[in-house]
């Protein structure tokens, strides 16, 4: 008789869940074996620091310098405003059609969801009929112009707070993204906005946390209020520099140094919960 089998060797123990990798400061890969993810999205709600992240992103890509390629390639910007003196570092194609295609799909404009739509956002979809199939058909050649024009200047990112209702759309044409969703207090979104609704970012979170969800995007959350406190926004610049890397973006780090901050944010204290009310509903 020969002798017995060697033992099989001991398995592998299950990969950590993503937050606790970062948290140990490892990482496996995320979303399965990758070269490296060049396409990133920001997106969630209005008036939450959206814009002052994007610009912290696109300064990390390039190792602590903002360039305007990063993420808006060589087209147009979305224009300023009193509400955004900054910049709203968004393209103005990417934000037209977003709005286009939200309004051609549901027959509403950004600010309405239709009922239970936010908590299922990957049913947004045109219909069957001859005209719709036109209309995704324009979708889908607008959408991909854009995704070509700024992958001459990969890796990069771009912003803009439809994609948690579009997502669904561009999904199929993108490759690997990784997803940036920045938070904020609802009260204070609310009086920053001229919207003055909670409901609408309860509706947008949701929509942007179920979209990611549902089609398997690598995402990390990101606050508006750890930006304003420079111990904690180093904390988060650390914890997004670590998530970038963990996605396959960068290999070790994004940025050579922290990137210097564009704006010098005001934090809108919320109002006394008793002072809400329905005033933001």
């Amino acid at each position: 008789r020969g002798a017995p089998p060697p033992p099989p060797p001991p398995s592998a123990p299950p990969p950590l869940p993503f937050s606790q990798q970062m948290a140990a400061g490892g990482c496996s890969v995320v979303g399965g074996p990758v070269d490296v993810r060049t396409q990133l999205l920001v997106f969630g709600m209005s008036r939450s620091g959206t814009s002052l992240t994007t610009s912290i992103v696109a300064s990390l890509l390039r190792s602590g310098q903002l360039s305007d390629q990063t993420w808006r390639g060589e087209a147009a910007a979305y224009p300023t405003d009193r509400l955004n003196k900054r910049g709203y570092f968004e393209r103005h194609d990417v934000v037209n059609l977003n709005y286009k295609t939200i309004y051609e799909a549901t027959g509403e404009p950004w600010i309405r969801f239709p009922a239970g739509f936010a908590a299922h956002p990957t049913l947004l979809n045109f219909t069957d009929s001859a005209q719709a199939r036109t209309k995704r058909a324009n979708f889908v050649a607008a959408a991909s112009k854009i995704l070509r024009e700024m992958d001459v200047h990969a890796p990069w990112v771009l912003k803009d707070v439809r994609f948690g209702r579009t997502l669904p759309l561009w999904w199929p044409l993108l490759r690997q993204p990784v997803c940036i969703i920045p938070y904020r207090h609802p009260l204070e979104v609310a009086e920053s906005s001229k919207l003055h609704s909670v409901r609408l970012w309860e509706n947008y979170i949701t929509a942007a946390l179920t979209s990611t969800q549902a089609l398997g995007c690598p995402t990390v959350l990101i606050s508006y209020a750890q930006w304003l406190d420079p111990t904690s926004a180093q904390a988060q610049l650390t914890r997004l520099n670590n998530f970038l890397r963990c996605a396959q973006v960068c290999s070790r780090h994004c940025g050579a140094a922290a990137p210097r901050f564009i704006y010098s944010p005001r934090l809108v204290l919320p109002l006394p919960c008793a002072a809400a009310g329905e005033r933001y509903r």
